[in-house]
């Protein structure tokens, strides 16, 4: 009769693990869609915008080496805005669990890439503090928290604050390819520019106005902001769709361990009764 109940509890629980499996895959689904659209057209924007970005650092590093030629030599870096002179590397992770593997393959990427540097280290999200202490106990670090889904406005301005002092940034974060795919992706923002080979031209000729420093300038103060707020994004996406699918996963473990433990709940039953049987026919067998 214990065992019994042991089995009927272990067939509760299953079932309420499975109720909860499925809410989360749905409130994963719910969020997924409603970011989506607005993450996949901006993605392509801003991709266009850092493209332009990086053709006008060469454009500005070609004007500077003609007009300072034999000031500046070649490697040398240039800069409108004060930075300092520090690369910083930024892990976007999450603040709960149940994101399947993107968090962790991101965080692999990332740690990959640190290890045998002296880059700072910027770590976001609670997950990714476990993960980075665990690995990296004794190394500094700065940490922020910001939401898994939507943006708190002021906690991303205490981040992008800390970030714009920096003379390059790698950021790091889980990127949506389908509902199926995700994948960790880097994205390289470098404030000014560096001195390179008069060869080098841009992709792309472009007329600046009012000047090229006035548009770096903006991009070094505006455009980096939408660029980290489309990372975070990516990230959140990303997260969710890993979300869905983990869950399915999970939802398709439960329904088989559920299936097992009622099977042999009905083959428990049914030794039990003919145990039963066999003990009331063993008196009669006894006196024939």
């Amino acid at each position: 009769m214990i065992y019994k109940k042991q089995i009927e509890q272990e067939i509760k629980e299953l079932t309420g693990l499975m109720d909860l499996v499925q809410i989360y895959g749905e409130v994963a689904s719910t969020r997924m869609k409603k970011i989506r659209d607005s993450v996949l057209k901006n993605r392509n924007f801003l991709n266009s915008i850092h493209d332009i970005f990086k053709d006008a650092l060469v454009a500005y590093a070609q004007k500077v080496s003609q007009t300072k030629r034999g000031h500046l030599k070649s490697g040398q870096h240039v800069t409108l805005l004060a930075h300092n002179g520090k690369t910083v590397a930024v892990y976007i992770s999450a603040n709960t669990g149940f994101y399947g593997d993107v968090v962790q393959k991101t965080f692999n990427a990332f740690l990959n890439d640190i290890k045998n540097t002296n880059v700072e280290t910027t770590i976001i999200g609670k997950v990714g503090l476990s993960l980075f202490t665990g690995a990296q106990p004794n190394r500094p670090y700065t940490y922020f928290s910001l939401p898994d889904f939507g943006v708190s406005r002021e906690g991303l301005a205490e981040v992008i604050k800390h970030l714009v002092k920096y003379e390059e940034m790698w950021i790091y974060y889980g990127q949506y390819y389908s509902v199926v795919t995700q994948k960790p992706d880097k994205v390289v923002i470098s404030a000014g520019a560096t001195i390179g080979d008069s060869n080098t031209k841009p992709k792309e000729m472009f007329l600046f106005e009012p000047s090229i420093e006035k548009i770096l300038m903006f991009f070094e103060t505006e455009i980096f902001t939408s660029l980290f707020d489309q990372a975070i994004r990516e990230s959140q996406l990303a997260k969710f769709a890993s979300r869905i699918m983990a869950m399915d996963e999970a939802n398709e473990n439960i329904k088989k361990r559920l299936a097992e433990t009622k099977l042999f709940k009905m083959r428990t039953l049914h030794g039990n009764a003919n145990r039963k049987q066999l003990n009331t026919l063993a008196p009669i067998m006894e006196t024939m």
